[in-house]
This record gives structure tokens, C-alpha cells and sequence, in this order.
């Protein structure tokens, strides 16, 4: 805008094919839609990680108490010996609920013996009441699989903006020196597309843990003793892994605050994951993330 200002009406700074400050601005105002895009979908997922997490807690009580009640009713027959093995917490969709499928069959087999009185488990919960329950995990992952490739998509999306304005602004660099001579205070003021090199600064240590009392994730981290320290920026990402490329800003420390950060981001959800990082950032422009910190919101 200084420059077209300084060329005057009909003289503005034009590209390679053509097009000045306005097309910029635009692609600009899209990249935030297509940023706050990749954002929504990124919270669909968790969401979705979250509510696979609450119904597998729930299914593995379910499991426990039906293995439970067979040892206690059924110990030493052939009943017992066919008990499924309880999966834990952490395992796939697969490993989880294959063991679930075995138990709600071998749970009907024992109903339709009509020597043996039909199971029924605390709070009235049947072998029905399993089968659905198993389904509605099985579409629990479902929808996290769906939310993942919408993910993706919207990531590829917003990625074919951000390649086209980094040309854009290539070229606009490359433009200036032929508008205005050498010397000139908009030549000289041209913004940086990368950072000056040798001046990457030392990574600081994080960590973090779940504050019951809060309902937060609350982040600490080292001192950081570089000369040009401007302040800490806290990033994160939903779910359990680390990515730079969807990394959100969600808060800045001074260098004098306490090095301490309180968030709950991504984590509103019960059983839902967070990962953060907390970067140096330099008045150079260069900057470095401290290592990856999950936290994870209880499910109960």
C-alpha cells in the first residue's frame, strides 16, 4: 500500500502477470478462512478421539464385570475357559474390539443354554445393551476416520494458498528494486521471507500436566538466556501428535512473567489429547520450538 501510494494512481506495483495489492489482500482473506477451516476440522477430530475414548471406558467396565460375573456363576466350566481377554485403554480399534465382539457372542451362548439363567449385569444391562454399545463404538470410529480425511483435505486446501502468496511475495520482492532506486526507505524496509541466518536460538524444556482443580492443562517451561529474547509463544495442536504445519498460536509470555501457561485448548472434552509446544521467538524474526508436551483430559 506505501508503495502504490508513493507510485500514485494508475502507476501501482504490478507482478508478472499482472496483479497488484488488491489480488494479494484476497488470497490473504482466504488463507484465514481455509486456516480457520483446517482449525474446525482439527477440533471435529478430537471430539471424535474424545467420544472413542468415553466409550471404551465405559465398554472395558462393561467387559470386566461380564468376565466377573461368569468366573463367580460359571468357574471351572467351559464358560470360564472361553472368557475373552480384556484390551486396555490404548489399544486400535481392532485389538480393542475384536475381544468385545467374542464376549457379546459368548454372552448370547450362555443365555441360550437354558440351564443357565440369562446374565445380567449392574444397572439392569444386558447382552443387547453390549451389542449396541460395541456398534456404536465401531461408528464412534467412523466418524473419527471421516473426520480425519476432511482433515486432510482441508489442510491440502489451505497449503495451495499459502504456495501461491509465498510466489506472490517472492515476485513482489523481486519487483520493488525495478519500481524504486537504491537507497529508497521502501527498498531498504522490504519485508523478510525467512529469518537472518546464525541466530536460531536454543530450544527451552517443557512440561505439563492435567490441574483437576482448573479443568486445565497448566505448561512450564525453562528460561531461555538468549540476548535477543522478545517473548515465549505457546503453540498446540489437537489430539496426540506434534504437527508444525497446524499449529495454532494460543497465548505469549513476556520474557519477565512467570513461565507458566494455563489452556484448555483442545481439551473440553473428557478423554480428549492436546500437544503443545513453547517457542523462543526473537526480535531477529527467528524463533525454535521446546519439545513436544501431551496432555490428556481424564475421562472420569
Amino acid at each position: 500500500e506505501a508503495a502504490d501510494t508513493t507510485l500514485g494512481a494508475g502507476n501501482e506495483l504490478k507482478l508478472k502477470d499482472g496483479s497488484g495489492r488488491a489480488v494479494l489482500v484476497t488470497k490473504k482473506d482466504s488463507l484465514v478462512a481455509k486456516r480457520a477451516t483446517v482449525q474446525v476440522r482439527l477440533n471435529q477430530q478430537e471430539v471424535a478421539r474424545g467420544d472413542i475414548e468415553i466409550r471404551k471406558e465405559a465398554l472395558l467396565l462393561r467387559i470386566n464385570q461380564f468376565n466377573d460375573k461368569v468366573r463367580f456363576l460359571l468357574g471351572g466350566t467351559k464358560w470360564e475357559r472361553a472368557l475373552a481377554q480384556v484390551p486396555t485403554q490404548g489399544d486400535g480399534q481392532g485389538n480393542f474390539t475384536v475381544p468385545l465382539d467374542d464376549a457379546a457372542a459368548l454372552w448370547l451362548m450362555i443365555n441360550d443354554d437354558p440351564a443357565i439363567a440369562d446374565i445380567i449385569l449392574m444397572g439392569a444391562y444386558t447382552q443387547a445393551m453390549f451389542v449396541a454399545d460395541v456398534a456404536a463404538l465401531n461408528a464412534a470410529y467412523t466418524t473419527y476416520t471421516t473426520a480425519g480425511v476432511k482433515l486432510s483435505v482441508a489442510i491440502e486446501d489451505r497449503n495451495d494458498v499459502q504456495d501461491v502468496i509465498y510466489e506472490m511475495l517472492k515476485q513482489y520482492r523481486q519487483a520493488v528494486p525495478t519500481y524504486f532506486a537504491k537507497g529508497s526507505a521502501l527498498l531498504d524496509s522490504l519485508p523478510a521471507l525467512s529469518p537472518v541466518p546464525g541466530s536460531t536460538p536454543d530450544a527451552v524444556t517443557a512440561n505439563g500436566s492435567w490441574i483437576v482443580a482448573s479443568l486445565m492443562a497448566k505448561l512450564l517451561w525453562t528460561l531461555s538466556t538468549h540476548a535477543n529474547l522478545l517473548r515465549y509463544e505457546i503453540r498446540f495442536c489437537a489430539g496426540p501428535n506434534y504437527s508444525s504445519e497446524n499449529e495454532s498460536v494460543i497465548g505469549t509470555v513476556l520474557p519477565a512473567d512467570p513461565r507458566e501457561f494455563l489452556t484448555d485448548a483442545g481439551l473440553t472434552t473428557p478423554g480428549s489429547k492436546s500437544s503443545f509446544k513453547v517457542y523462543v521467538i526473537t526480535s531477529t524474526g527467528n524463533e525454535k520450538g521446546s519439545n513436544t508436551v501431551t496432555v490428556t483430559r481424564p475421562v472420569a
